[in-house]
């Protein structure tokens, strides 16, 4: 019989897989010791971060001649960037997710059967493209740590330069482990955007069970139970939105970066095996943005359709203060559940993606003529 993919079993691996992310909280009945442990693993997860950051920057500064050096350095030093920036993130909004954990896992466990074949059509349709995405960008992880092995006996995953000498063992085992460490952390970050579309998703099918359950209803207390569902729904939608926009900020920001930098390498002279990593960074920029923009755009949409569904019920045949309470849904329904923040980002969505894309191509292309113009003189 083949191995069905389930809500619990996405939950289980992400919760393995993600541990270097420092994204996922720790449950409501951890001990003491298990929250310490928690804070100190984050803390040094960020500060290796950190130590590489410091080291591609010597790298940049005293390799500034050395074209090739300094764009992987640059764009490097972006993409690692991320990492302690997003576990800051995900460590100051870590009761809130852990609230919004909480009340997921308890949700799905009391969940009806009818309602769980919802979760299951949602993870049969959207889970096995966001596989696919996590198996390409391991792959290329793997080809990473295994690249230096056959590029010769001074080569490292990162391009670092340092003040000393590295060529002998140990201490060239331990600077591969380093850099093969930092590269992992990486590849967290980047499929952290699953996680958070983990969220999102199960967002969207819980106002789909209730647009089916406002259509479905016969009884007063029936439909004054789905009235209040929705505002409960509402609430936990909210702090799914204000624990994750902040990340998704500086996801963007940091994509936009990486994809800018991958962007003129590949348009350079560089060799092309050089330009092939610079693709590879590329598409995992462009790919984990969309793994939060789908979502986020399928829940502004969904969360406006309760409206539709709450007009299809019976309400007409209640009282007239019922029927108010019915009317402030309707109005309610008008402004959709979205990710944004303030000032920063008005909504996630595929149009912002859109114009995402078409920002970040615009700075290459800027990027580009500066080159191009150095070139000539």
């Amino acid at each position: 019989m083949a191995c069905t993919l389930t809500l619990e079993k996405v939950i289980a691996f992400l919760k393995v897989d993600l541990m270097f992310a420092c994204c996922w909280p720790v449950s409501q009945s951890a001990t003491k010791f298990q929250i310490i442990c928690n804070r100190i693993f984050r803390l040094i997860s960020g500060l290796h971060a950190i130590l590489l950051i410091i080291e591609l920057i010597y790298t940049i500064i005293y390799r500034i001649d050395n074209i090739r050096m300094f764009m992987q350095s640059s764009c490097a030093v972006g993409i690692l960037f991320e990492v302690p920036l997003q576990i800051l993130l995900f460590t100051y909004q870590h009761d809130r997710l852990q609230t919004v954990i909480f009340q997921m896992e308890d949700y799905y466990q009391r969940a009806k059967s009818d309602e769980k074949d919802i979760f299951q059509r949602y993870v049969n349709k959207y889970a096995y493209f966001y596989v696919t995405t996590l198996g390409m960008i391991t792959l290329a992880l793997f080809g990473s740590f295994l690249e230096p092995l056959f590029r010769g006996s001074n080569s490292f995953p990162l391009v670092i330069k340092y003040p000393f000498s590295v060529d002998q063992q140990p201490l060239r085992a331990i600077v591969y482990f380093h850099h093969s460490l930092g590269l992992y952390q990486a590849y967290c970050q980047v499929s952290s955007n699953v996680f958070l579309a983990l969220l999102l998703w199960f967002t969207s099918a819980r106002f789909e069970i209730l647009g089916n359950k406002f259509r479905m209803t016969t009884k007063y207390t029936e439909w004054q139970s789905c009235i209040k569902e929705h505002q409960e729904l509402l609430r936990f939608a909210q702090e799914v939105s204000l624990s994750i926009s902040y990340v998704v900020l500086s996801s963007l920001g940091v994509s936009t970066y990486s994809l800018v930098f991958g962007g003129v390498t590949i348009l350079s002279r560089l060799p092309l095996s050089v330009k092939a990593e610079f693709f590879v960074v590329c598409i995992s920029s462009l790919a984990k943005v969309l793994l939060c923009a789908w979502p986020a755009d399928y829940l502004m949409t969904i969360s406006s359709d309760i409206a539709e569904a709450a007009y299809d019920s019976l309400w007409y045949k209640h009282e007239i203060n019922s029927q108010k309470i019915m009317l402030y849904t309707l109005l309610r329904c008008q402004q959709p559940v979205i990710i944004t923040v303030p000032g920063l980002l008005s909504a996630l969505t595929f149009q912002h993606y859109s114009s995402y894309v078409s920002t970040a191509f615009s700075f290459l292309t800027t990027f580009r003529m500066i080159l191009s113009d150095d070139d000539t003189r």
